[in-house]
């Protein structure tokens, strides 16, 4: 089996190396990073196009980035469901509703410290 390479475009979130490794057999050019992402990539699953994490103590969790990540802490922490929570509670709290993204630790701290 023979793996292909690809250049990053700029544009693309940190799901998508996953999503071509996983579709095309296509890796990252920089070799640390390709190891990471053929290393990694047993914990994701692609559902009609769409990125998805499972784990041992969680259910399947839905990828995102970018603004959606934002939103998600901001509905969760200040929103109709929101309770102002800490930063460990928060990312638990993200988790339990089903999403999941690489930097959510050093997001959620951000974002607690920035609305007290």
């Amino acid at each position: 089996m023979s793996s292909q390479v690809y250049q990053v475009e700029s544009g693309e979130t940190w799901m998508t190396p996953y999503q071509r490794y996983l579709v095309d057999d296509v890796l990252p050019l920089e070799p640390a990073e390709a190891r990471k992402i053929k290393k990694n990539s047993s914990k994701y699953t692609l559902i009609d196009g769409k990125l998805f994490r499972h784990g041992f103590t969680h259910h399947i969790l839905v990828c995102v980035s970018g603004e959606q990540c934002m939103r998600i802490m901001a509905e969760l922490h200040e929103g109709i469901c929101g309770s102002h929570i800490g930063d460990r509670s928060l990312s638990s709290k993200v988790i339990r509703a089903g999403y999941y993204w690489p930097t959510m630790r050093e997001d959620r701290t951000r974002y607690t410290q920035r609305s007290k």
